[in-house]
């Protein structure tokens, strides 16, 4: 996570930013790329990240660009950068730690690599992608979930699948395979290595979209040359179209990301006018150094004077995606592209910290599927909740929040539960989170999984891990007490629940209810 000092007027105040790479790849593909581990010391994904946290801090002390003054809404700022972890998955890490047990290094390693939060990956053009007669991408794809569905992968990797969309029904059905049972939250496609680039507006590729907009499934293209960029961009208008004629509810879901689309591009119109257009996204990976600093110039003041907020009622930045293509390009091109989104020039020329605020991360959480569909229960049997108490933390001061965390950490121990993903609640709005989370998790028992919100309900004192059942959805912005249209959650999860003060009374408790 990025932390942003902001001192101005004489009064300071703090931004958290969210920091997502929006694209790398796990398996092992057909040129001799690899990356079967993202733990994998030195070569994993988490290590990378790592380096260019580390190459970050040595750019700083060689430039001084930690800290910088500029100018913001017409008056002398100064700006100062830092790396700080994530509140929840950093409690997590503490109290494996504490426990000594399995996963107690992760606190340790976590220091080196708490710039990234979270990072999609999804398989490569692999040597295994045909060992399955389902879809070709199948073994890919079952892979990809194995390490982003399970712990402690889980904290830090999204997983997109993959499929051909020239395979017809079977990639129709290798679509929904991916969401509903493999849990993936995204589509990769890539129509160079699959062979259909002269075919990209086929009805095959239109049907896939579709597909994966049914699931709101982010769908993102691999791109070679401005020929390919402008072909996808032509599918998406022909896909919105018959979206729009036949499925219009699904219009909001079709959510598509063109790679690689800036570098090489910079002052080419038509290419900017191929990712400014609506249900469209473009990633910046292969963009790094000056030419990055060169295309935000250029892409915001081309923008702001055509007037293209119209277009989707977005702003310049909330059209981009920070993204690495690891391992294809390795920590220095990622650290030179983040410098980029950053550094002084980047708010001398105009930018601001929403405008990093979405480029870095938050374009990214906002496409996938957990913040645009339901998400509750399947099983209509309703579970109840645990509420945590702690009437005397002015005495003892232990906090209801850390008390669970702690809980979740024996649970992890005792191998009673995996989680499968997490999801960062906000407050109000997009701009703020909070430590509040939605949290799946699953049976290593019965293999039940469970959506559970883990919430503050009286900071310190009162804490809860609230089940959602059939009937209540998560909502990403939270819950407000007196408002009449959380009443029913609030009347749901106060139904029926059990009463704990200490860890061993919600480990027992959690064992007994959702385990």
């Amino acid at each position: 996570m990025l932390t942003c000092t902001i001192e101005q007027d004489g009064k300071k105040r703090v931004e958290h930013l969210l920091v997502i790479d929006a694209h790398s790849h796990l398996g092992q593909d057909v040129d001799g790329a690899t990356m079967m581990n993202p733990l994998a010391p030195g070569v994993g994904t988490f290590d990378f990240w790592g380096n260019v946290q580390g190459r970050i801090l040595a750019d700083w002390e060689k430039t001084g660009e930690q800290s910088f003054t500029t100018t913001m809404n017409g008056k002398n700022t100064k700006i100062s950068w830092a790396f700080t972890s994530f509140p929840f998955t950093d409690k997590l890490y503490h109290e494996l730690e504490k426990l000594g047990k399995q996963h107690s290094d992760l606190k340790e390693k976590s220091k080196f690599y708490s710039f990234i939060d979270q990072g999609v990956c999804f398989p490569f053009q692999d040597v295994f992608r045909d060992k399955r007669p389902e879809a070709l991408f199948r073994a890919s794809n079952i892979n990809v979930s194995r390490f982003t569905t399970r712990f402690p992968f889980s904290m830090k990797l999204i997983g997109y699948g993959r499929c051909d969309p020239m395979e017809g029904q079977k990639a129709i059905n290798e679509v929904k395979y991916i969401r509903e049972t493999l849990g993936l939250r995204g589509l990769k496609l890539h129509p160079r290595s699959e062979g259909y680039i002269d075919k990209m507006t086929s009805e095959k590729v239109i049907n896939v979209l579709i597909e994966a907009a049914s699931y709101s499934l982010p769908v993102i293209f691999d791109t070679r040359g401005r020929g390919s960029i402008l072909e996808i961009a032509k599918l998406i208008r022909t896909a919105r179209n018959v979206i729009q004629s036949n499925y219009s509810d699904l219009l909001p879901h079709l959510k598509v990301i063109i790679a690689h689309f800036a570098q090489g591009n910079i002052d080419d119109y038509d290419v900017y006018n191929a990712i400014v257009q609506p249900n469209t996204y473009g990633d910046l990976s292969m963009l790094h150094g000056a030419g990055a600093g060169n295309f935000f110039e250029s892409f915001r003041k081309w923008f702001k004077s055509n007037n293209k907020k119209n277009v989707d009622n977005r702003e310049w930045s909330e059209y981009l995606l920070y993204a690495s293509d690891y391992p294809y390009f390795g920590d220095s091109h990622a650290q030179k592209l983040i410098k980029y989104i950053i550094n002084k020039q980047f708010f001398d020329t105009g930018g601001t910290i929403a405008d990093i605020r979405n480029i870095l991360g938050l374009n990214q959480l906002r496409i996938l599927p957990e913040y645009n569909t339901p998400q509750n229960q399947i099983e209509k049997k309703n579970v109840p909740s645990i509420i945590v108490s702690n009437p005397l933390f002015h005495q003892n001061k232990i906090s209801t929040y850390d008390t669970s965390v702690k809980a979740l950490a024996k649970l992890i121990v005792d191998n009673k539960v995996d989680f499968k993903r997490f999801c960062v609640q906000f407050k109000d709005s997009w701009e703020t989170f909070n430590e509040d989370i939605l949290l799946t998790t699953v049976s290593n028992n019965t293999k039940q999984e469970r959506n559970l919100l883990l919430m503050n309900l009286v900071k310190d004192q009162i804490a809860l891990f609230a089940p959602l059942d059939f009937s209540i959805e998560w909502k990403k912005f939270g819950y407000n007490y007196f408002t009449p249209e959380d009443r029913a959650f609030f009347a749901t999860v106060f139904k029926q629940n059990y009463l704990a003060s200490d860890v061993k009374k919600i480990v027992d408790t959690f064992s007994h209810i959702y385990t």
